[in-house]
């Protein structure tokens, strides 16, 4: 059940083609939310209101044929109970940094807006208010909260036992009950919850408990769910909780969990290649990949020194060579936002000035589609908003995996929990060129049918009423750390996730490792400033 409502303060307190010559188009309302604005690179603290996982094992990050990259976390009773406090304690930690002058604010106004929306929503009271609810009616206000400040990015899924077991029997065919290979054994583990169960490796022990399942039940000539699997419900329920460390309980039989998920438009190798006869954006280092070092700080939480890269969080996933490196970062190229004639005029200019009454010089404007050395390009706001997202200590973030698709494989995922898999995707229609480093012409109409001919290469129809359609679709899949041959879909919608706000405060510089233990507040950590 998709969730995507607004919910009153009331009611949570209750509960390749450069074409130079393109006519520029109009800026379509609210458009200017694609670009940040700023006048010099400083540093910035997010002032959003996704929640923060603490558990790595609840985070997926899936980047898939289209120029996106999903974030999905399973919100855990930790989380969700600790929601209204961290938005109390980041407010708090700001404020108290302002009045003593330890952080000065300058150029756009988040921290105002953050403050705003606390006020509001009326959050301190409620977090006030908390002590005294039981953990059930404190976890239906939280969830109330999450909701109402994330609007169309939160997920009540809620799938019945006998439903998962019906659309298991239907992947399993006669040799799966005889001697089935790892890769083999591997997709009927990870289709007992399909889509959010990502095994690439096989352990001896589960693929005895495999076994033990398989040999309890047959699907010969039953035409439906045999009598036989009724039985084996408590096995089945015991297996995926064994996967999954319990992730996806079982209440009145029915898998019944919350998810958060973002997904955001992201900048891909400079390159193409070809598929189906036409050209899609390349990436050209595919594969399962565990969050690392940067080479030169020696930390998954780098900053760069570069001030061109605005002391943006920066965070690895492959070491290529010595001294080169893959990470998800934000842009690193200045845009002048009076030059970028390609733009809507629109576009280009800021809703309203900074701080001190002046007009923007320049914008951020992520380029969705082939642009990069090697790495993953993020918007600004988003890649402080992806690092808020995940666990604050930096420890924990070396056991996340980045699950990076084949450039013709697509991320595919039932994000409503209804049985029925989408395509991810985004609305964000945004692709140029670099001229001497500087931004240029556009690489596709920026409009949604001609954008997405281009980005995915011809592959996806867009019916009469405007739904888009992937005839034939191979979503991604890994043994071990390899990228190898994925699942095959027919007739699959595309899913368009809204864009995202960027929600960000440039503040003075104080130095990387402020800067590092700013983004880390929560009320269940502690920052060392």
């Amino acid at each position: 059940m998709r969730i995507i409502q607004t919910i009153t303060p009331l009611a949570i307190g209750l509960a390749g083609i450069s074409l130079a010559t393109m006519p520029v188009q109009a800026a379509p309302q609210g458009e200017t939310e694609y670009s940040i604005f700023y006048q010099r690179y400083e540093p910035t603290f997010y002032t959003g209101f996704a929640p923060r996982t603490q558990d790595p094992s609840r985070v997926h990050i899936r980047v898939g044929r289209g120029n996106q990259v999903r974030l999905t976390t399973v919100l855990s009773d930790e989380a969700i109970d600790a929601y209204a406090r961290d938005l109390v304690v980041r407010y708090h930690t700001y404020k108290g940094m302002v009045d003593t002058g330890q952080l000065v604010l300058t150029q756009n106004e988040g921290f105002e807006a953050f403050a705003q929306t606390m006020s509001e929503h009326g959050i301190e009271k409620i977090a006030q208010g908390q002590g005294g609810l039981s953990a059930g009616e404190r976890r239906a206000q939280n969830l109330a909260l999450i909701r109402a400040l994330n609007p169309g990015r939160v997920f009540d899924i809620n799938i019945p036992l006998d439903n998962a077991i019906a659309n298991w029997l239907d992947e399993l065919n006669d040799a799966d009950f005889k001697k089935p290979s790892t890769s083999r054994q591997l997709d009927i583990l990870n289709a007992m919850l399909p889509t959010r169960l990502h095994l690439a490796e096989l352990k001896p022990e589960i693929s005895k408990d495999l076994k033990k399942l398989l040999k309890k039940i047959s699907i010969a000539g039953t035409g439906g769910i045999p009598a036989q699997i009724f039985e084996a419900r408590a096995d089945y329920v015991m297996l995926l909780n064994k996967l999954t460390d319990n992730r996806y309980p079982l209440v009145d039989g029915a898998f019944t969990f919350t998810e958060f998920t973002a997904i955001y438009p992201i900048g891909s190798f400079n390159g193409y290649t070809k598929h189906k006869g036409r050209n899609i954006p390349l990436y050209p280092t595919p594969g399962r990949r565990a969050l690392t070092t940067h080479q030169r700080t020696k930390t998954v939480d780098h900053i760069p020194d570069k001030v061109i890269y605005s002391y943006s969080p920066w965070i690895p996933y492959m070491h290529v060579g010595k001294k080169m490196h893959n990470s998800f970062h934000t842009l690193w190229w200045r845009m002048e936002a009076n030059k970028a004639k390609f733009l809507p005029a629109s576009m280009r200019t800021a809703p309203k000035p900074d701080r001190t009454g002046k007009k923007y010089k320049y914008m951020w404007l992520l380029s969705r589609g082939p642009m990069s050395h090697g790495c993953t390009h993020v918007n600004t706001g988003h890649i402080g908003e992806l690092r808020h997202i995940l666990p604050s200590d930096t420890k924990r973030l070396y056991e996340i995996d980045v699950f990076l698709n084949k450039s013709h494989q697509f991320d595919v995922f039932d994000i409503d929990g209804d049985m029925t898999p989408e395509v991810m995707g985004v609305k964000y229609f945004y692709a140029y060129q670099l001229k001497n480093k500087r931004p240029s012409n556009l690489r596709a109409p920026a409009e949604r049918g001609a954008f997405y001919d281009w980005l995915y290469g011809g592959a996806l129809t867009i019916n009469a009423d405007g739904e888009g359609v992937f005839k034939d679709v191979e979503s991604g899949k890994f043994l071990k750390r390899k990228p190898v041959k994925g699942k095959k879909y027919k007739n699959l919608r595309l899913y368009e996730a809204e864009f995202a706000p960027q929600h960000l405060q440039f503040y003075k510089n104080k130095g990387i490792p402020f800067a590092r233990e700013l983004r880390k507040v929560s009320a269940t950590y502690n920052a060392a400033f």
